[in-house]
């Protein structure tokens, strides 16, 4: 944790400790024992019961800023032999480094962790990740061979834990004139008694009166209970709660966040700047987690925004710096489409996309209810929405006008019309045409073969490979319109979607075990039938319709300057035909001498290193002009007259051996947001 010039606000920090204190000696953990100085609850006596070792004696001193900075712990037991026991002193992250300390962390968890420490039959250590077998240390370890005496908890070399008290305790019983006292009061004041109680005490009352379950349940008073600063510890009830934001400004601005509470005392007062994974950030921004905490946080909203919106550079100048939200919110698809991508190809895929996808959904839904209530508030933000999606429609739709496409399917869920077919449409079709330059160059997809216009009515090649290349773009529209869909289901009035969430904390009842389906679903789709049904759109169009459309988009492509066409179509055809074998001749296709002195100089040494293929992009130079004439290239077969196959390794299955995936690490272009995938 960023060490702060500010002045600490004890009250905030000693509450917290004694929380945590209070914590471990209400609720004790077996083998833990903690006995805190009676004159200064800094510092504490902390016994392990442990079978290894027998009893051992640590000592605990709480810095001023605690949970700012970790503990400092030190061991006075001398029989031990362990890895990373040196003297007195402990080597453990959790303690010694910032990576491995975070003040989401409470006492009672740091104390486990530290049971857990001398109690594994293994020891996982940081600088190599190897496993210590503990095992062989412990036979080297005296137990109880040392002599220690602590004045201030009484701890000696033959310390027992006192007995526990056994017998029967007889409970009061609540007289019937008392629970109907209580069936009477306000929801509102049984949900703050409740609030004053522990989660297992309210589960167990909750379990005896069927009133209190049905509070419980009905104002998600468990989510509730989950709604404080990961740092401080403090409610929504009692503090103004927002999450860190970090924004990567190099190039395009990249929006981030953990969603992970954290209080605005904590932000400002505590320069609190990591998340509980130990993500940076820079800026903060508050939420709507119910109706009075948006009452104490809107008159803040305004300048949190303007504030991300000038330390992001954003150029553009949506009323009331909305646009950071709609960055936030489409930032938060998109990283899921990334982290999605990534669970495809794990074993364990399933519980990896199930907890991306409940995080996911829950941020997404934080941001739309902030969205909402701003708009709710504010016509104007409306208007602008309304505004953006008639421009789109209307034309034209180049980047310039909207870089962003992702956006748009963020307006519509606060605009009049919603999300309706024509405008799913319409970013559709803007996507494929941006994706065209990336199909076919070499930084991208990689597919040149597909700049050749075929004369066939149906060519199921490009059907099938221009939905390939780029099938992450895709996946990533289907997830942008299922939590767009999901949002704002069938038009639903505004003021009633953000009074829902109001309710319910930001978020909606099983709206998580209804959208992992449907994600699992998009993971399967594998082609522009089922891409475009999942997308909305009723009316799919048939295969020679959609063939004509793809085709079309290559030349319109060229026309609005996305790409460029360095190639004749006569050479594209003869890379096409290494792939497809079968492939139509176009009219005006010749292939002459010049055409495979060409090929047989270069393009087929393609798939053997040769790199002077020219560049799609427009404006900029050709590999052939960087590397010379000839190109780079080694080895390799040939194509005689009529584009028929030498030992190329392009193979029939179209697959060319090589994606644009491999290219620096940095993945495909992605043409709905802009990013690298």
């Amino acid at each position: 944790m960023a060490a702060s010039n500010r002045a600490f606000s004890p009250t905030a920090l000693q509450h917290r400790l004694l929380n945590d204190i209070a914590e471990v000696q209400q609720n004790p953990y077996p083998n833990i024992h903690l006995h805190v100085d009676d004159k200064n609850f800094h510092k504490a006596c902390l016994i392990l019961s442990t079978d290894a070792y027998g009893p051992l004696h640590l000592f605990i001193e709480f810095g001023s800023d605690y949970p700012l900075r970790a503990p400092a712990v030190t061991i006075q037991s001398t029989n031990i032999v362990h890895p990373n026991i040196y003297g007195d002193y402990i080597c453990a992250s959790v303690l010694n480094t910032t990576e491995g300390w975070t003040p989401a962390y409470t006492l009672k968890g740091v104390l486990i962790q530290l049971l857990s420490f001398f109690t594994s039959e293994t020891l996982e250590q940081d600088h190599n990740g190897d496993a210590v077998n503990l095992q062989e240390f412990r036979q080297h370890s005296k137990a109880n061979g040392y002599d220690y005496f602590c004045n201030s908890c009484g701890f000696e070399p033959s310390w027992k834990p006192a007995p526990s008290k056994s017998g029967v305790l007889k409970l009061p019983t609540a007289s019937p004139a008392t629970i109907s006292k209580l069936l009477s009061l306000p929801d509102e004041i049984v949900l703050l008694m409740l609030e004053e109680m522990s989660t297992k005490d309210v589960l167990a009352l909750a379990d005896a009166v069927p009133f209190v379950k049905r509070t419980v349940n009905s104002y998600g008073f468990v989510r509730a209970r989950e709604l404080q600063c990961f740092c401080l510890k403090k409610s929504y009830m009692v503090a103004k709660l927002g999450v860190g934001v970090s924004v990567t400004t190099r190039g395009k601005p990249v929006f981030r966040s953990e969603f992970d509470l954290l209080s605005q005392e904590a932000f400002f007062q505590h320069d609190v700047r990591r998340s509980v994974q130990g993500v940076q950030f820079q800026k903060w921004l508050p939420l709507p987690l119910s109706r009075r905490h948006w009452n104490g946080v809107r008159t803040i909203v305004t300048a949190c925004l303007r504030s991300i919106h000038s330390f992001a550079g954003l150029r553009s100048s949506e009323l009331g710096d909305i646009d950071v939200v709609y960055n936030l919110m489409n930032h938060v698809v998109v990283q899921f489409s990334t982290d999605a991508e990534k669970s495809f190809r794990q074993s364990d895929s399933r519980s990896t996309l199930n907890h991306a996808s409940e995080k996911a959904i829950e941020a997404y839904f934080a941001c739309f209810h902030l969205l909402l209530c701003l708009a709710a508030e504010n016509a104007a933000i409306i208007d602008a929405a309304n505004s953006k999606i008639a421009r789109f429609l209307k034309g034209p739709r180049s980047k310039k006008q909207f870089p962003d496409l992702g956006h748009l399917l963020v307006a519509s869920l606060i605009s009049t019309e919603g999300l309706n077919e024509p405008l799913v449409l319409a970013i559709i079709k803007e996507a494929i045409l941006r994706n065209v330059v990336w199909m076919l160059d070499a930084k991208g997809a990689d597919m040149p073969e597909l700049a050749y216009l075929e004369p066939s009515l149906v060519s199921d090649y490009r059907l099938i490979k221009t939905f390939e290349a780029s099938k992450t773009s895709y996946r990533l529209l289907m997830f942008l319109k299922l939590f767009t869909y999901s949002a704002r289901p069938s038009n639903k009035p505004l003021t009633l979607i953000r009074d829902e969430l109001f309710d319910n904390h930001g978020m909606i009842p099983g709206i998580s075990k209804c959208m992992a389906q449907r994600i699992r679903e998009i993971r399967e789709i594998d082609g522009f039938p089922r891409f475009l049904r999942s997308m909305g759109i009723e009316n799919v169009p048939s295969k020679s319709e959609f063939t004509a459309f793809l085709r079309k988009t290559v030349t319109d492509s060229v026309a609005a300057g996305y790409s460029a066409m360095p190639l004749s179509q006569s050479k594209l055809y003869m890379i096409r035909k290494l792939r497809e074998r079968d492939v139509e001749v176009a009219e005006g296709i010749e292939v002459t001498d010049a055409t495979i002195t060409w090929f047989n100089r270069g393009e087929k040494w393609y798939w053997n290193g040769w790199n002077g293929r020219p560049t799609f992009f427009p404006g900029r130079k050709s590999n052939l002009e960087k590397s010379g004439d000839d190109g780079r290239w080694r080895g390799g077969g040939g194509v005689q007259r009529g584009g028929r196959r030498g030992g190329s390794r392009g193979g029939r299955d179209g697959t060319g051996g090589r994606s644009g995936r491999d290219r620096g690490g940095r993945g495909v272009l992605c043409a709905i947001c802009d990013m690298y995938h």
